[in-house]
């Protein structure tokens, strides 16, 4: 038995048509087979009728009509016509197809945030999974496809089925671009697609970088804030403490921007001294309670420097003011006299400005002209102060005398210091009355009585005598020992004397 293929879709109503009856013959009867199981018979003499299926009728007294087709009403079908000259082995069958669908394919990327145009959006890093589904009968072909913002495209994933997904694990920001989707029915080739657009979100890796400076308007305050390297741009926020409510955070002049940076300007009536500035930093890629910021530290100017200079007449003299504390930077003038007139620079004056210095050098001042105030004026948005520094110019004698006094105050200290060794060397004689011995003598002083002839032995080695001021010790190393007899001698004995040095 020859078959030919008939595609039919889900729903439509379609005729088989009967190749097997006798050309240009009334049949008497004819029945149609479904895989060989009986589904009608037709008597087109008699009322008899057999169907199994209400939908199924005999058009042309031979064909099939099949309305309203099904999934289940594919098969082959065969007809036979009585009377018919078909021989058996001849007969021809009708194998119908029921294609359906594809009609729609849906498409989802988790996990995911759609935005308000279809977009998805998804975090660098993230593991993301992406699915498709269709129905069709048969089932049909799925296949994804990536195309890049600046490459081709490429299959990624395909297969049969009524779905069909994909992973990718730590999305980078490469994976962005779009996503399709093809469903295709093998049999009516039937094709339907689906794309989605996906961005990889990502924040910057540092934190914001805030600066800030002084204005064309000394009393004006520049703010900047930066935070660069993320996709897609963050939105930045100036705040600052709010003294009044307890050092919560409030908005500067409503100064916020979907930007990479934000500048701000603020006067002098809305900062203090010790004020705190935060630029807040916010990005989708961000929980929502995590904050990254930086901030700047207002500081007001305080110059520092000699209250009084001295200067001599006909020479230069050095004025310096520093302020390294204040933030921003202040601008550092010289200001003359009370009428407080700004020094510019000239023949007469040399101004140099360093980091946070300023000296002033005023050449070949004299007292006429340049003696009197001068102000050290540092200024930043924060406020203005000044140093007032008095300069006395001196006359060249002064000058001179000074040095003699130098000289004179040398002479003093090293006459001092002379005579201070002078008495330390000479000390037992000054204080003591008597010189040093470098050795110690016992000296016995015999006394003779005229008539006994006795002699009376002493030691007067401590006897000492005054000779015109002066003491002098007394020495007799003369002894008259009796001729006859032998007398006792006394030796009182001191023990030496010792010099004392406090070490």
């Amino acid at each position: 038995m020859v078959t030919v293929d008939r595609l039919a879709t889900v729903g439509e109503s379609m005729v088989l048509s009967c190749n097997n009856a006798t050309v240009n013959a009334t049949p008497g009867v004819t029945e149609w087979s479904k895989d060989g199981r009986l589904v009608l018979r037709h008597n087109s003499t008699s009322t008899e009728k057999f169907v199994v299926d209400s939908r199924l009728s005999i058009v042309n007294n031979r064909d099939l009509q099949i309305s309203k087709v099904w999934g289940s009403d594919e098969g082959v079908y065969v007809c036979n016509v009585t009377p018919s000259d078909i021989k058996e082995q001849k007969q021809h069958g009708i194998k119908l197809v029921i294609v359906s669908g594809p009609d729609a394919v849906s498409v989802n990327i988790t996990p995911a945030v759609v935005l308000r145009n279809g977009t998805y959006y998804t975090v660098q890093g993230s593991e993301v999974t992406y699915t498709c589904s269709s129905q069709s009968y048969p089932a049909q072909e799925l296949s994804w496809v990536f195309e890049g913002l600046a490459s081709k495209p490429v299959k990624v994933a395909s297969g049969k089925g009524t779905s069909l997904g994909f992973k990718k694990i730590n999305v980078i920001p490469i994976d962005q671009g779009n996503y399709s989707c093809s469903a295709r029915n093998p049999v009516s080739r039937k094709t339907v697609t689906s794309s989605i657009a996906m961005l990889v979100y990502y924040y910057p890796r540092h934190a914001p970088q805030c600066s800030f400076e002084t204005g064309s308007n000394a009393s004006d305050l520049l703010l900047h804030c930066s935070w660069t390297g993320g996709y897609p741009e963050p939105t930045l926020q100036w705040k600052h403490d709010d003294e009044e409510t307890s050092g919560d955070w409030q908005p500067v002049l409503g100064a916020s921007a979907a930007n990479a940076s934000l500048d701000v300007t603020m006067s002098r009536t809305q900062l203090h001294d010790g004020q705190v500035l935060k630029c807040v930093g916010e990005h989708p890629a961000i929980l929502p309670r995590m904050e990254i910021s930086c901030s700047v530290k207002l500081k007001a100017p305080y110059p520092e420097g000699e209250p009084m200079v001295t200067g001599i007449s006909k020479q230069n003299v050095t004025l310096t003011c520093q302020d390294k504390d204040a933030r921003p930077p202040p601008k550092i003038t010289w200001l003359r006299s009370m009428k407080r007139e700004e020094i510019f620079p000239s023949s007469k004056y040399i101004i140099s400005q360093g980091k946070a210095v300023s000296t002033l050098v005023i050449n070949s001042c004299s007292k006429e002209n340049d003696e009197g105030f001068y102000f050290c004026r540092s200024e930043n948005p924060v406020r203005v102060r000044e140093l007032e520094v008095r300069l006395l110019i001196k006359s060249s004698a002064y000058n001179v005398g000074g040095l003699i006094g130098v000289v004179l105050a040398i002479v003093i200290v090293g006459s001092g210091g002379i005579i201070g060794a002078f008495v330390y060397l000479n000390r037992e004689r000054i204080f003591l009355g008597h010189p040093v011995r470098s050795e110690e003598r016992n000296d016995v002083l015999m006394l003779v009585d005229s008539d006994d002839d006795v002699p009376f032995e002493d030691d007067i080695s401590g006897l000492t005598s005054v000779i015109n001021g002066h003491a002098t010790p007394v020495l007799n190393n003369h002894h008259t020992p009796h001729a006859d007899r032998e007398e006792p001698q006394i030796h009182d004995e001191e023990p030496p004397e010792q010099d004392i040095t406090d070490t």
